[in-house]
């Protein structure tokens, strides 16, 4: 069985930083804090809701994940001292009860160290995790196929793989400055259904009714081709600008996205690469999605809002953080060791900071952004976020959480005080 390590994406339990010097305007929360606690405590007095829920038995070593059908977890293998794990299965829990459930395991699978799941996906073939190593960067990323009522291996293929809806599975294999290597593959068997290699090369998908229909290479030396996903081949290519200048591509819904030289910003037609638009900036280094608006940011600090469709700039801002939703009038970021805060779309200004509410880490872009406010003996106060809103909006308690939360298909699991996983279906 290959060597396997798994990782799991987190959220951050340090110590709160200091608080942010205040600023004119920023509304005052510690009272709307006090007022939260009051709601808990309330809360906590009346009969227990009926909802479903459950425990995953784990410890602090362990890791979880959450799939559309099962909830996956990674421990130590208990008298073993060489790193060896197990990979263990549960169902996911679908009963609404007053006391947790306690989730018993459909499967086991030993899991030596070595590597670690990156994704890990149910499809009707089967139970498919893509994998890169941990430490040995000598060594190519894999994918494989266990059976989904066993836990057996079905097949193992080099490449990191991301599946679609198609039943096929893209599988990229990096070479570090020699190649890069593309193939499609069958879920269901492993076979192989075509191969490329190509200079080394950045990948991006672009999907259509959940089936990737295109690949975007951006290869070292400053080209864009886009192939199509089902053969492999070549659609149309963008050269280079020059050859000293950098270029950096990405996609989002239908547009490629060029930046050349960290200033120049120009929008193509991912079918056929027809220019739309074109905006200059002080300063970006990749283009990503930001809700209906694309945001242009730097590696250095700062990020610049702009329209899709015409190109303009609608504002930017010079604080050093991620913005994690943006409206017309209002965006919500993640400022550096500073917190949660709201912007100002006009100035780009702090308006309100959010103290001490941390968001909650989830797989892929989702519709919901939530976040938690940990209560010492309690557990965790779960939230809507949303910047058009005043302040987060309370869904939930959840008891006995200390943090390391996730998201993923309506769930949301949580570490609790005894190592173990909390898992919960989040409300509407």
């Amino acid at each position: 069985m290959t060597v396997i390590d798994l990782g799991v994406v987190t959220v951050s339990d340090d110590p709160q930083p200091p608080p942010r010097r205040r600023r004119p305007g920023t509304r005052n929360w510690p009272v709307a804090l006090m007022a939260l606690a009051a709601l808990v405590t309330l809360a906590s007095a009346a009969p227990p809701p009926v909802r479903v829920h459950a425990t995953v038995p784990a410890g602090l070593a362990a890791d979880l994940f959450l799939t559309a059908q099962r909830i996956f977890t990674v421990t130590p293998v208990r008298g073993v001292t060489d790193g060896s794990r197990e990979l263990t299965a549960y169902a996911r829990p679908r009963r609404a009860t007053v006391i947790p459930q306690r989730l018993v395991p459909l499967w086991r699978v030993p899991v030596p160290p070595g590597i670690r799941f990156i994704r890990v996906e149910d499809t009707a073939a089967g139970v498919l995790l893509s994998l890169l190593p941990s430490q040995d960067l000598g060594r190519l990323s894999e994918t494989m196929l266990l059976d989904a009522a066993t836990g057996q291996q079905r097949w193992l293929s080099a490449g990191f793989g991301t599946p679609d809806a198609s039943g096929r599975v893209l599988l990229q294999t990096w070479a570090v400055q020699e190649s890069t290597t593309l193939r499609s593959v069958e879920v269901a068997t492993g076979r192989e259904l075509w191969s490329r290699t190509l200079p080394p090369s950045s990948v991006e998908h672009h999907q259509r009714d959940g089936v990737i229909d295109a690949i975007v290479v951006s290869t070292a030396a400053g080209d864009v081709e886009v192939r199509d996903a089902r053969t492999g081949q070549l659609r149309d290519r963008l050269p280079a600008a020059d050859s000293t200048g950098y270029q950096q591509s990405s996609v989002v819904d239908d547009l490629l996205l060029v930046v050349r030289n960290s200033r120049t910003i120009t929008a193509y037609d991912l079918a056929g690469l027809v220019p739309r638009w074109q905006t200059t900036v002080p300063l970006a280094d990749h283009v990503t999605r930001c809700g209906a608006l694309l945001c242009a940011r730097a590696n250095s600090g700062g990020t610049h809002v702009i329209d899709p469709v015409a190109g303009d700039v609608r504002w930017s801002t010079s604080e050093d953080g991620d913005l994690l939703r943006v409206t017309p009038t209002r965006a919500l970021a993640q400022l550096g060791d500073s917190g949660l805060v709201t912007l100002d779309a006009a100035t780009g200004e702090v308006v309100t900071e959010y103290g001490s509410w941390k968001t909650v880490a989830s797989y892929e872009q989702e519709l919901r952004l939530l976040g938690i406010h940990l209560l010492p003996e309690v557990g965790a106060v779960l939230a809507r976020l949303d910047p058009a809103e005043a302040q987060p909006r309370r869904l939930d308690v959840l008891p006995g959480v200390v943090g390391d939360c996730q998201s993923r298909y309506d769930l949301i699991a949580c570490r609790r005080q005894d190592g173990s996983f909390g898992v919960w279906t989040l409300p509407d």
